[in-house]
């Protein structure tokens, strides 16, 4: 299947960290530093043993934007974020007790998101947004590059992040993501950031928009 062209759904600088058994036209964009973190590296001890804020992190409260022309079908905007991050413990609800609920409640794993359709008919999913966000309602009429709502830690989540991808149903339950690439970005290569075009970066390399 060719790629659909697309506007990023996000600005500033990015890296997609995918983990395993995740879909590989599904994208986690998670905002990092100059190092590609996700968060200052001085606090991974309280990350993984005691906790660590969601404002700490370099992902939350980010603006989320439509990338085309389209109408809002489906948005959900009242789910709870969890705003302390322990590493272990996410793991556990995440591959334990999240696939057991997920079963019979997609908005489990999806957490406060927004589904638009585009003009040609192509269905995309923003997840994982702050709680009370969310800007637009069902029905609307967006443009391309319009301010949808803002990245959070809702649903099923180790850390704020957003996930995207673009889909042929609307059906959430039974949609398989088709793949997509940026209209243009930069990606670092050699410490140079180098501009491209209708491309996608590759899991873990840090680019800008």
């Amino acid at each position: 299947m060719v790629p659909m062209k697309i506007q990023s759904p996000v600005k500033g600088e990015w890296s997609f960290m995918n983990p395993p058994g995740h879909h590989p036209d599904a994208k986690d964009f998670v905002a990092v530093n100059d190092k590609g973190a996700p968060y200052n590296r001085f606090k991974i001890l309280r990350h993984l043993i005691y906790s660590l804020s969601v404002s700490e992190t370099y992902a939350w409260e980010k603006e989320v934007f439509s990338p085309f022309e389209g109408v809002v079908l489906k948005v959900e905007n009242t789910v709870s974020d969890r705003r302390e991050l322990n590493l272990f413990r996410d793991l556990f609800t995440g591959l334990v007790l999240a696939p057991r609920k997920g079963k019979s409640d997609i908005g489990y794993f999806l957490g406060n998101y927004v589904v638009l359709e585009s003009l040609e008919g192509v269905f995309a999913l923003f997840a994982h947004l702050r709680q009370g966000s969310v800007v637009v309602s069902e029905g609307d009429n967006i443009e391309g590059r319009e301010l949808l709502g803002q990245v959070g830690n809702s649903g099923n989540t180790i850390q704020p992040h957003l996930h995207f991808q673009l889909m042929k149903e609307s059906d959430l339950s039974q949609a398989i993501p088709i793949p997509f690439v940026l209209e243009s970005c930069q990606v670092i290569k050699n410490g140079v950031w180098k501009s491209e075009s209708s491309k996608l970066p590759r899991n873990y390399e840090r680019f800008r928009v």
